[in-house]
């Protein structure tokens, strides 16, 4: 294939780019599929495709398979089909032309280099794209994307130096009167039309074989979703065992869906329960009532240890903002500062907290310590004492039906989708 570029050094690094991707759409789709059991697993998510990384290096890939743009027909299909699922197809094809343009050398035909150069833009502006939204929506990004993300720059770097290396090798035949002007055969002339098309059909073929092959074969889990019981004791309207909230950012006269929500201020996992339902568009449809179970010894009887020390002063600063209207922006904050409350209150003492809900909410000082606001804490807490719930968090119910925990991650759009059909996910 004219020179040494040309010949070995360009479809090898197609061939280098094609693999990587290939692996790390592997890695990235096993990773997904894992939780699509309705179990509990841990991310993988490392440089390396099959090993784990680091302990708390996860978060942005935590980040990324929880995202909206981990998967797509989520509302038809619990947990959605990956679309790291695209990827695998797509780079299982760039392989194998890759392998056959690295084999076949000087004897590779030109239109398949110009091809190759062609069709590898597709996965390289993709993959700029999902970096994009990476960085401005997620504002983190998952290490396997980014070894998505290298595949595909060096299969198209490989399939460019491809393409220029040919531009030169045909400008030098032109230049010293060697190149063949006769016109090609008809035969070969109907072949070189029909061959691109052809290779798109075959891209096209490759690309989408895996996720209609994995959306045939999906698990139907429609009878679990409503498996986990109803509440007896369901809270309606303004209660003391709940504090009614507005969770909306826009103010509309539709109906609400009644949902009730148990949580921690401090438990990550209610943190990421209410990213999810405000990053979908689900919060802004629903009358939410919160009722707080902060997992800590200081105040609630039910807990045996402090899994989240400083949970019960963020609980009572809630309770204490709610006549105020700014009891959400208390549990906002102390998402948002999740982090440094759990180590200040590990480190220091519960206590310690209280300067830095002061410090952003002045005036919560003293109803935080009021017998009052305990006895609103403490009867928020018999809410599970009477509907006989587990000690965890976050529960989320809608209505009187309790939303199995498995279906408040991978599968949240697909489950509030069946149980709650008014309720829409954002067009994204």
């Amino acid at each position: 294939m004219w020179n040494r570029i040309g010949r070995w050094i360009a479809p090898a690094l197609m061939v280098l780019g094609a693999l990587a991707g290939l692996a790390f759409a592997w890695s990235s789709t096993l990773d997904y599929s894992r939780h699509l059991d309705r179990q509990v697993h841990d991310l993988r998510c490392g440089f390396v495709p099959g090993l784990a990384a680091a302990p708390g290096a996860d978060e942005g890939c935590r980040a990324a398979i929880y995202s909206p743009y981990a998967a797509l027909m989520r509302d038809k299909i619990w947990g959605g089909v990956p679309i790291s699922l695209w990827a695998l197809g797509t780079f299982s094809f760039f392989a194998a032309f890759s392998v056959y343009l690295l084999l076949s050398g000087r004897n590779a035909s030109r239109y398949a280099v110009k091809t190759a150069s062609f069709l590898a833009i597709g996965p390289f502006v993709v993959s700029l794209g999902m970096a994009y939204l990476s960085a401005t929506r997620l504002g983190t990004f998952c290490k396997t994307c980014m070894g998505i993300y290298g595949g595909s720059i060096a299969l198209f770097s490989g399939a460019v130096l491809g393409f220029l290396a040919l531009s030169r090798e045909t400008s030098s035949f032109a230049a010293d009167g060697e190149r063949d002007t006769a016109p090609a055969p008809p035969a070969r002339a109907v072949g070189r039309l029909v061959l691109v098309p052809g290779w798109l059909a075959l891209l096209a073929a490759a690309a989408l074989t895996p996720p209609l092959a994995y959306a045939k074969s999906v698990p139907n889990h429609d009878e679990k979703i409503a498996a986990c019981g109803k509440i007896p004791k369901p809270i309606t309207g303004k209660s003391t065992a709940g504090m009614k909230a507005s969770l909306t950012r826009t103010v509309s006269s539709a109906t609400r869906t009644p949902v009730t929500l148990m949580i921690d201020p401090l438990c990550p996992s209610c943190r990421a329960l209410h990213r999810r339902l405000d990053t979908e568009g689900f919060l802004e449809q629903m009358d939410t009532t919160m009722v707080l179970f902060p997992l800590d010894s200081s105040c609630n009887w039910m807990v045996t240890r402090d899994v989240h020390p400083g949970a019960c002063q963020i609980a009572k600063a809630m309770l204490c903002a709610e006549p105020k209207n700014q009891a959400v922006q208390v549990l906002e904050w102390a998402y948002d500062q999740q982090e440094l409350l759990i180590s200040t209150a590990k480190m220091q003492g519960a206590s310690a907290i209280d300067g830095y809900i002061e410090g952003s909410f002045p005036g919560l000082g003293a109803c935080m310590k009021e017998k009052a606001t305990s006895k609103k804490l403490e009867d928020m807490l018999r809410f599970a004492v009477d509907n006989q719930l587990p000690v965890s968090t976050p529960q989320l119910f809608l209505g009187d039906v309790h939303v199995c925990d498995e279906d408040t991650d991978m599968g949240l759009v697909y489950s509030l989708h069946k149980l709650a059909p008014q309720l829409k996910a954002r067009s994204f």
